[in-house]
């Protein structure tokens, strides 16, 4: 029955497109040989698209006068009968609606079969084949749906639908940042992009991450975090120090009854928190894809995943500097797929150390490949207590921390908010305006 509804429906199809050739228009850029399963269909579809790349409009003479030249020994009955199998004019975009969905239909059978089959018979890693299935689909669709050049009719209609929108206060959905003076900056974070926070060692780029992945959760947004680099228990442990202020030290042996009560609490608020964590190492950034698509099939509410953090990632080639760009635009392509953002952290050369500035420029970013080009905001962290102990003569000052929005695809580059890290707790807040003041004046100072 599913082979006689395919051949139905794309015979009905080219049926169409021969007797009333002014519709080629309109489906045109949708319309590929690959979605037709009969092989003389396919045949038909290769044809209609060669002779109307001139801007010629794929007539039953036109089209039989090709394939005698061609030879593809497609009689005048075989035409009769695709012609004799049209509908109406209107129907057309629907039968090649229907044609795509029948395509991915035969692509998920396939593939699942060929994975099945790959099981039994190779000794692979079974996430692995598993990110092979998937990217194969993906592969697949991305050749169904719109077609890929817009005239800017098109762009003007989707503005106006996005702007009534807006004037009617359905704003398009930003996710904010926990800290108000990096969020005035950044604006928020939207879906379908790929934030980048990177720093050297020790500035606190993994509880930034962390304190922002708790805030998103406490609004009710699931995410994954994908921790390359530490345990489980350990992000646990950094959730409850922010979420209690215990000092980390705490957390590795016997607590009194003020620190026990309050890491209960904790532990009560940490059961409920819509955060899943994947703590295995030297995952491939398609193992990473694919954990985050099986997590978005289970959980559709998902928004965000967090990846900690990018050079942690295995990359089985011999250029590490390609597939390191490679894996960043990866990351970007998934979070459009998936209608979720994503947080990247990243490592800072070394470089850095060697300089009498050491505040992080895009060229320090490791290995980048194309990390700036293919991030939406790129923010860098420095701290200047870290290099200059005991700054402004209180441990308060080695703790001002400066936030740089080194890009930002939605708004300024180049500003920095003043933060405040707390190592002790893990902790990440807005610094208070009299000691930012203080750093600002010592550091255009020194």
């Amino acid at each position: 029955m599913q082979r006689t509804m395919n051949l139905l429906i794309e015979q009905r199809l080219l049926g169409n497109i021969m007797l009333w050739p002014e519709v080629w228009n309109e489906i045109a850029t949708d319309f590929r040989p690959e979605l037709f399963s009969d092989p003389t269909y396919r045949k038909v579809a290769k044809v209609m698209i060669d002779i109307t790349e001139g801007g010629n409009r794929p007539s039953s003479v036109r089209l039989y006068k090709e394939f005698r030249e061609r030879g593809l020994g497609i009689t005048p009955d075989d035409l009769i009968t695709l012609v004799k199998g049209h509908v109406t004019t209107k129907e057309t975009k629907t039968l090649l609606a229907e044609l795509e969905d029948l395509y991915k239909r035969r692509t998920v059978y396939k593939t699942l079969l060929s994975t099945l089959n790959k099981l039994e018979q190779e000794d692979k890693d079974t996430d692995e084949l598993i990110a092979e299935a998937q990217q194969a689909m993906i592969e697949a669709f991305d050749k169904t749906g719109k077609g890929e050049l817009k005239d800017m009719q098109q762009v003007a209609e989707s503005m106006f639908l996005r702007q009534e929108k807006i004037q009617a206060g359905e704003t398009p959905p930003t996710y904010p940042l926990s800290l108000s003076s990096v969020q005035t900056l950044v604006g928020g974070l939207e879906i379908g992009s790929l934030t980048v926070l990177a720093a050297r060692p020790s500035m606190g780029k993994t509880a930034f991450a962390l304190n922002e992945a708790l805030h998103w959760a406490r609004m009710g947004l699931p995410g994954v975090i994908f921790s390359l680099e530490q345990k489980d228990i350990q992000l646990g442990q950094r959730h409850l120090a922010n979420m209690q202020e215990i000092p980390m030290g705490h957390l590795r042996g016997k607590l009194d009854d003020h620190y026990l009560d309050k890491f209960y609490r904790g532990l009560t608020e940490l059961r409920e928190l819509p955060i899943k964590i994947s703590d295995k190492r030297s995952l491939t950034v398609e193992q990473v894809c694919s954990l985050a698509r099986i997590e978005k099939m289970r959980t559709p509410e998902m928004k965000w995943i967090v990846v900690d953090y990018l050079t942690c990632l295995r990359f089985p080639g011999k250029n590490q500097h390609l597939e390191v760009g490679e894996a960043v635009k990866k990351l970007r392509d998934l979070a459009e797929e998936l209608n979720i953002f994503v947080l990247l952290l990243a490592q800072l050369n070394r470089g850095i150390e060697a300089r009498n500035d050491k505040r992080p420029l895009m060229s320090d970013l490791r290995d980048s490949g194309n990390i700036e080009e293919f991030a939406d905001t790129v923010i860098f962290l420095y701290r200047e207590g870290y290099y200059n102990q005991n700054f402004l003569d209180a441990k308060m000052g080695d703790w001002i921390t400066e936030v740089n929005v080194a890009k930002n695809r939605q708004g300024e580059s180049g500003r920095t908010a003043i933060a405040m890290f707390t190592p002790p707790t893990m902790r990440w807040e807005n610094c208070p305006s009299d000691w930012a003041e203080r750093y600002v004046q010592a550091v255009k100072r020194g």
